[in-house]
């Protein structure tokens, strides 16, 4: 996966260098949708398979998504993107990758994804009926793994952060009020 993620920041940070010849003469919403579609477009384009990847190939991919933000405020590098990235609406790139993945699961859990990922999702079925867990009905349970390969797979990273979920987020009635309420639960409060 590093090898995918160099070859990413070198082609991100290609645009980026391009944008910032052109955007201090174009006004901040032309830039915003440059920097969108070419930048955050490629960070976000099968985001969902580095899940699970190391902290230091997470941090250059968050260094992307910082000098994007500053980009479009047209601010220098030293400034703090937190903000930035806060009054845009950008989730971080690991909450991005999150987001994708439970976009997934729920689409897989309410039928409305190929049955092949609707084959690595199983309900949680509790062996007593008198746990409070036999109640939730959109728990799933998780296969047991031997490595941490195993770990990064759809079928058991995908139903960890499921399953931590908040059960009424779990239980949304459709896909845009559950994308609303997951973006709320995973949006950074600082």
């Amino acid at each position: 996966m590093s090898d995918y993620v160099s070859s990413l920041c070198r082609s991100v940070n290609f645009h980026l260098r391009n944008l910032r010849r052109t955007c201090r003469f174009i006004d901040q919403s032309t830039c915003a949708h440059a920097v969108r579609s070419l930048t955050l477009s490629r960070l976000d384009y099968c985001n969902s398979l580095l899940a699970g990847i190391s902290q230091s190939d997470i941090q250059r991919l968050q260094s992307l998504q910082n000098r994007a933000a500053r980009l479009i405020y047209q601010v220098d590098r030293y400034t703090p993107a937190s903000p930035l990235l806060r009054e845009r609406h950008w989730l971080p790139v690991q909450q991005r990758i999150h987001f994708k993945v439970l976009l997934h699961v729920h689409n897989s859990f309410y039928h409305l994804s190929p049955v092949y990922l609707q084959e690595l999702i199983a309900k949680y079925n509790p062996g007593r009926s008198n746990l409070r867990s036999s109640n939730d009905n959109t728990r799933l349970t998780i296969p047991p793994t031997r490595r941490s390969a195993g770990d990064r797979s759809f079928s058991v990273i995908g139903l960890r952060l499921w399953d931590a979920l908040h059960s009424h987020i779990r239980a949304a009635p459709n896909v845009q009020c559950f994308k609303k309420l997951l973006k709320t639960h995973l949006f950074p409060i600082e």
